[in-house]
Parts: structure tokens; C-alpha cells; sequence
């Protein structure tokens, strides 16, 4: 049984060194070079990709793509964070200690 991830603003994501990516247009690619499984994002979600190539808060994300986006804060968060959750169960993102 797979365990939920629990995360909030303070959690720092970070990707799983195994991942590559390539934009293709404005959507992005994804290789899992262990598992050798593709991931396609679309644009939103090649954002959020693009915006972890360097360790953040999930906080710093969600007010990041709030700002980008024009939306209010808690829709944001809520949705980002549930992408983000589904990403770390894949192994996409991982988890900074």
C-alpha cells in the first residue's frame, strides 16, 4: 500500500536526479531514466517543472504560479499541491531534506 504524501509551504521539492526533461513546444517531456517511464505535461504543469529546476518551497512554488496566473492563493495552493503530491508518489519530484 502506498503511503500519501504529507506536505505543506515549508516543504522544500527538489527533482529526482533520475529525470530528464525536454520542452516540446509549450508542453514538456519527461523521461524517468530508472523506471523508464514518459510523463507529458502540459503547460501549467512544464511551469512547475521549470520552477523546481532549482530546490524550492512549496510555498515559493504556489506563490509563484498564484502570481503568474492571476488566480487567488488558496485555489492555487490547493491545486499545486495536489499535482505536486501526485509527482512525488510517481518519483518525478522528491522530498530536500
Amino acid at each position: 500500500m502506498v503511503q500519501a504524501v504529507t506536505i505543506d509551504a515549508t516543504t522544500i521539492l527538489r527533482r529526482k536526479a533520475a529525470v530528464v526533461g525536454a520542452d516540446v513546444a509549450d508542453d514538456a517531456i519527461l523521461l524517468d531514466i530508472d523506471s523508464g517511464y514518459f510523463f507529458q505535461l502540459n503547460r501549467t504543469a512544464a511551469k512547475i517543472w521549470a520552477f523546481v529546476e532549482e530546490p524550492h518551497t512549496l510555498g515559493a512554488l504556489t506563490d509563484h504560479m498564484a502570481a503568474s496566473y492571476k488566480v487567488d492563493a488558496e485555489t492555487c495552493r490547493s491545486d499545486v499541491t495536489e499535482f505536486v503530491a501526485d509527482l512525488i508518489e510517481r518519483g518525478v519530484l522528491e522530498i530536500a531534506a
